[in-house]
């Protein structure tokens, strides 16, 4: 009997200790991620009420730029300006292994870029498949310390951008391997695979530029090619030309592929902004991974932010500190969180307001209860000097997100520097002027 005694109460008393143990792991894991504090769904965001349209011949006329240019107006210029970082001893890159990248691998990719050839081609191409623009020529992720969480994936730094199928590019050379081309297109200068592009003449390009295109209104769907092969993904922000369309499809073709792709799943170019149209493309963006410089074929914050706007016609440049200078923008850096909330209550406009931090930006979206909201693409909130608060997607946050876990200085609104307005009158530059000086002359006084 005393022995069936203990063996109940090692029994029980295991058991007692069964659930911190695992409540201890899953609080540890936890601890690394930042908590959302709303439903992330558009249908509790603000209404858009604005009466706004872009000039959609501007975009194509942005959009189409490479094919009116050449590399010699670009050979002065610091094209190349990854490859001294990379050759810089100081500068410490991994492979996806962990193991540190030679600096003798950089010189063999820096060698077959083939840079002396600068210029040689100005041959027009298009894009015929969802490609990476790379600043050095490999498909191996370059990461910095992957031990960090700050770091690794998904911050693969040979990415610069994303470029869409159907986007025209410019080639200058190929290089020695002639696995990759280096172009020119409307984001940017860099390199991508060769076997993504088809050779446009000059008389092909002039037809292309005058077809219609339409916008897809879903993310990730699939498009065949006429012989019912896998073609591409529709991305949120492309715009793709079509010929023709009956009830049920639009009929286009990429380079010498053509596709059909029904027309409930696409809208034509450019989309009529309003809130129904809004709250799709958001919708069709939102809880999306976090892909620096388009890893993976995924957004950052300013991919975000600009496929937001491109459907409509508006063309928002690539890196966040371009887009807040593309309008009206105003330095609040002095002011305090306080301060800040009453800017926004007095000139804040839901989804036509830019926050920038540097090297982060985030689309203003209007409160929800009486709480200022963004809706961006960010991997997490700084806890420490390489610790983060992971959100690691796109998502519709406060200001003051993480408010319980990390720093006051470290909360997105105490670190906002400024902030930009898509549109905005003269009466309006004027009162903001205005509020911003009240404000410079009492911190002076």
């Amino acid at each position: 009997m005393r022995y069936i005694l203990v063996f109940f109460l090692l029994f029980f008393t295991a058991c007692s200790f069964k659930n911190p143990i695992n409540h201890s792991k899953e609080d540890k894991i936890n601890s690394h991620y930042a908590k959302l504090e709303f439903e992330q769904s558009v249908n509790i965001l603000p209404k858009f009420n604005q009466y706004i349209s872009f000039n959609a011949k501007n975009y194509k006329k942005i959009f189409f730029k490479p094919w009116h240019s050449s590399f010699k107006n670009y050979k002065n210029q610091n094209l190349f300006w990854a490859f001294p970082i990379y050759l810089n001893p100081k500068n410490k890159y991994y492979f996806f292994n962990k193991q540190e990248i030679p600096i003798s691998w950089f010189k063999k990719q820096i060698d077959n870029a083939n840079i002396e050839n600068i210029g040689q081609l100005n041959q027009k191409a298009l894009i015929i498949q969802n490609t990476l623009l790379k600043n050095i020529p490999t498909q191996k992720a370059i990461l910095k310390n992957p031990f960090l969480e700050n770091e690794g994936f998904p911050f693969d730094y040979s990415n610069d951008a994303i470029l869409n199928i159907a986007t025209p590019v410019l080639i200058s050379h190929y290089t020695k391997d002639k696995r990759y081309a280096f172009i020119l297109s409307e984001t940017g200068i860099g390199f991508v695979e060769s076997k993504n592009l088809e050779i446009f003449s000059n008389s092909r390009a002039k037809i292309y530029e005058k077809l219609h295109f339409i916008t897809p209104l879903k993310e990730k769907e699939v498009v065949f090619s006429e012989d019912h092969h896998f073609f591409f993904e529709t991305r949120i922000g492309a715009i793709y030309p079509y010929y023709k369309q009956d009830k049920k499809y639009f009929y286009g073709k990429i380079g010498s592929k053509k596709y059909r792709i029904l027309k409930k799943d696409v809208a034509k170019f450019p989309l009529k902004l309003n809130d129904s149209n809004l709250k799709n493309q958001l919708s069709q963006m939102l809880s999306l991974p976090y892909g620096w410089g388009g890893y993976n074929l995924e957004r950052d914050c300013s991919l975000f932010t600009r496929d937001i706007f491109s459907a409509f016609g508006l063309y928002l440049p690539r890196n966040s500190r371009a887009q807040k200078n593309a309008f009206y923008h105003f330095n609040i850096s002095m002011l305090n969180n306080a301060q800040k909330k009453d800017f926004l209550n007095q000139f804040g406009k839901a989804y036509t307001t830019l926050l920038y931090i540097p090297g982060h930006i985030m689309l203003y979206a209007g409160k929800i209860d009486n709480n200022d909201i963004v809706i961006h693409n960010i991997w997490g909130l700084r806890k420490g000097k390489t610790q983060r608060l992971i959100i690691g997607e796109s998502a519709i946050t406060s200001l003051e997100i993480g408010k319980k876990e990390i720093l006051k200085k470290n909360l997105l609104l105490s670190r906002i520097k400024e902030i930009s307005f898509i549109d905005l009158n003269q009466k309006e530059v004027n009162e903001i002027n205005g509020f911003l000086e009240k404000i410079k002359d009492l911190s002076n006084q």
